[in-house]
């Protein structure tokens, strides 16, 4: 007796499978261009399944670590209190391999830190990236 194909659970593997697929949570990109404004255009370095190369994700922001770094050049002349305060910038450049993290929520209407309505019912989508870190790649 041959077993009997089951469809419906065929269908919802697939379905399964599909919606998985369609949810964007991070990717390995490298930076294509640097926009000048904080923001990059990055290339994402999976390839669909077929072989063929995902399209760039543009005017991607990126995270920093905010750190503040205090020093005294002569310790004796300067007042208490008084600290000369290095700067620190971010230091991705174009050919980096980074990580791109993707909002749970559209955030198309976001600025700064104030609170934003939702533009769209959109989860998980490839517009909602930010750079998140640079991959060591052993140079």
């Amino acid at each position: 007796m041959t077993a009997k194909k089951n469809y419906l659970q065929d269908f919802m593997n697939e379905l399964k499978s599909d919606s998985a697929a369609s949810i964007h949570v991070s990717l390995r990109c490298k930076i294509i261009k640097d926009n000048g404004d904080h923001t990059f255009n990055v290339q994402p370095l999976a390839l669909y399944d077929n072989g063929i190369k995902r399209p760039p994700i543009l005017y991607v922001p990126a995270t920093y670590i905010p750190i503040k770094a205090k020093y005294h050049d002569n310790l004796e002349s300067q007042s208490e209190g008084s600290f000369f305060y290095a700067e620190i910038s971010l230091n991705y450049q174009v050919g980096d391999v980074v990580v791109i993290l993707f909002d749970d929520r559209d955030v198309t209407n976001l600025k700064g830190s104030a609170t934003y309505s939702l533009q769209s019912s959109r989860t998980h989508d490839i517009n909602d990236g930010v750079i998140i870190g640079k991959i060591y790649d052993g140079e």
